[in-house]
């Protein structure tokens, strides 16, 4: 079973919009991980997927070291909008997810 299906089988869920989290603790040993996902249903262009996955990414960056209690968590995040939002508003999201995770 690979890390994300473990995430989404044992995982505990949570939802803090436009993010479905799905949060397991690290198993000893290993690094933490944070995936990703972005739904190739709601977004057929590559492109705008990986484009929300960007700025995902960078916000998770600027916001990650806010939140030391995230750390030793693995973390799969699913992107529910239906629409790209702003880098702003994916921010906010990101705040509201790692802080749910505490």
């Amino acid at each position: 079973m690979t890390g994300a299906e473990r995430l989404h089988a044992e995982g505990r869920k949570l939802f803090a919009y436009p993010f479905r989290l799905y949060v397991l603790d690290c198993a000893e040993g290993s690094t933490e991980q944070v995936i990703i996902s972005v739904p190739k249903k709601l977004f057929k262009r590559a492109v705008r997927r990986n484009l929300i996955r960007r700025r995902t990414r960078e916000a998770l960056r600027h916001v990650r070291a806010e939140y030391a209690d995230a750390a030793g968590k693995d973390i799969l995040m699913v992107y529910v909008a239906n629409e790209i939002l702003e880098y702003g508003k994916i921010v906010e999201g990101v705040r509201d997810a790692l802080a749910k995770i505490q």
